[in-house]
């Protein structure tokens, strides 16, 4: 009897002992707390390399790595659902606690959602049949195609409809697009040089099969939430997100899928790579500029007849190759040397008031109604005395340049800002055009845009994507244009 009490005393002891340490029920010193629900559902749909069915049968790609890396770095867990974008996209805006990712980033779609990103970026393409024969130039020229195959509710088809489009054929996916015009249902598909030859191979078809007979535009891709979502969520994913290209992790995601190459040290001081940034870029705009002042004060100019300027202008665009020249009557109508005359007008955009009044405008950022890319404005009037009969103007390609300053300045982070507070140029080509107060406003990055713009030159400190970052800065007395070259500190 008394052994057993000794037993059941000393059993009890060491189990006091046990609690008080600590050990009872709760995991040993270091071991990572079991990962919480994050609460949301997370949405995607097939489209590789970004997000698709790996052979295993799961979810993989470039963006459902960053994804799943967000939630690893938050201690969270959550089911990824994989279905058509449609259907994920209209269940993200209308039910809260939602998401969707690989998401364009538009300002169509901007007060719809709340975003986290850039987590990539895709250029979109117009394809048809290879042996086709058919030939696009302009945007405006695919108005009159037949029919375009594109996703429902996608980027894409929101572009198009904006942009006055009345010939698509909407489908589930790009698989289905490509059948369509594979099969002769549609004239053109608007699919993305990102996985263009994927989707066909998929899909049964030679990838030679395809022809790109015209890239558009250059679309950064964001992780987009129910605008329900508390802001601290989309916070605390942000923050992951910028934690990720800090150390390194997002840059190594993209290699392993052959995106992008992990970022190079600048081969130039920032001193020197912001000089040949202004030098480069006002040059080119400055060319431009003085063949239109040219040709605006020709006989040609001055009739106002098109079939007389349209040579003028042919010429200029033929030394200018990424440039769309155009021509545009007072009350808006105008002609490219392309397509000729125009189905948009010009009365709403914001320069061309200030070309009526008699003064030229350069450097407005705009996506063009007539090529459907980011460009930026060279107007010039014509002039009969003091009166204005016309206007001769310029759409030059800001990616163009864009890529041309990425070949002579490997490995430098740049960027312009234009009057407006839009990108003009970024060596992250998906967000030209973005407006910088929409997307940055209240943050350092924001408040960094915000005091060059007033201040002109000189360098500032901001923090962005989890780093911390020295810019140098200059205003271009040509556009007005903020140049900046930056370095992370």
């Amino acid at each position: 009897m008394i052994e057993k009490l000794l037993y059941c005393a000393v059993f009890v002891l060491f189990m006091l002992s046990v609690a008080a340490c600590g050990c009872l029920g709760e995991s040993p010193p270091g071991a990572a707390a079991p990962a919480e629900d994050s609460g949301l559902r997370i949405i995607t749909e097939d489209f590789p390399p970004y997000n698709y069915i790996n052979e295993d049968g799961n979810i993989s790609g470039q963006s459902t790595d960053v994804v799943n890396g967000i939630l690893e770095r938050l201690n969270m867990k959550a089911d990824i659902e994989l279905m058509p974008w449609g259907d994920g996209y209209n269940i993200v805006l209308n039910e809260p606690g939602t998401a969707l990712y690989s998401t364009g980033r538009t300002t169509e779609r901007e007060p719809l959602f709340k975003w986290v990103g850039p987590i990539a970026s895709y250029e979109t393409v117009l394809y048809a049949k290879a042996d086709s024969g058919i030939e696009i130039d302009s945007l405006e020229a695919a108005k009159k195609a037949e029919s375009i195959a594109v996703v429902r509710d996608d980027s894409r088809q929101q572009f198009l409809t904006e942009n006055g489009f009345e010939n698509l054929i909407l489908c589930e996916d790009d698989t289905e697009c490509i059948r369509k015009l594979m099969d002769g249902e549609a004239v053109l598909w608007f699919g993305s040089s990102a996985n263009a030859e994927e989707i066909a191979f998929k899909a049964g078809y030679d990838p030679a099969a395809l022809s790109a007979v015209y890239p558009v535009r250059t679309v950064g891709l964001y992780i987009a939430f129910n605008p329900v979502v508390p802001d601290e969520t989309v916070l605390k994913w942000q923050d992951a997100l910028d934690s990720m290209k800090a150390d390194g992790t997002y840059d190594t995601i993209l290699a392993e899928y052959d995106l992008t190459e992990p970022g190079s040290a600048v081969e130039y001081g920032p001193e020197t790579a912001l000089f040949a940034l202004m030098s480069y870029c006002d040059g080119r705009i400055a060319s431009v500029q003085r063949g239109l002042e040219t040709a605006a004060v020709t006989f040609e100019a001055a009739s106002g007849d098109w079939q007389e300027i349209k040579p003028v202008l042919t010429e200029i665009e033929d030394n200018e190759p990424d440039a769309r020249m155009w021509y545009s009557y007072t009350n808006g109508t105008y002609y490219t040397v392309v397509d000729g005359l125009a189905s948009a007008n010009l009365m709403n955009r914001s320069y061309f008031p200030l070309v009526l009044s008699g003064q030229e405008s350069v450097g407005t950022v705009v996506v063009s109604y007539s090529t459907g890319k980011s460009t930026a404005i060279v107007a010039v009037p014509v002039k009969d005395g003091d009166d204005v009969t016309g206007v001769l103007g310029a759409s030059v390609y800001l990616e163009g340049i864009t890529e041309a300053l990425k070949d002579e300045l490997p490995g430098t982070v740049f960027y312009a800002v234009d009057k407006e507070g839009k990108f003009a140029l970024n060596s992250d080509t998906g967000l030209i055009s973005q407006e910088v107060m929409v997307n940055d406003g209240n943050t350092s990055f924001g408040r960094a845009v915000e005091y060059m713009l007033f201040t002109g030159e000189g360098s500032v400190e901001y923090e962005s994507q989890g780093k911390n970052w020295n810019a140098e800065f200059r205003k271009s007395p040509l556009t007005g244009w903020i140049y900046a070259v930056a370095e992370s500190a």
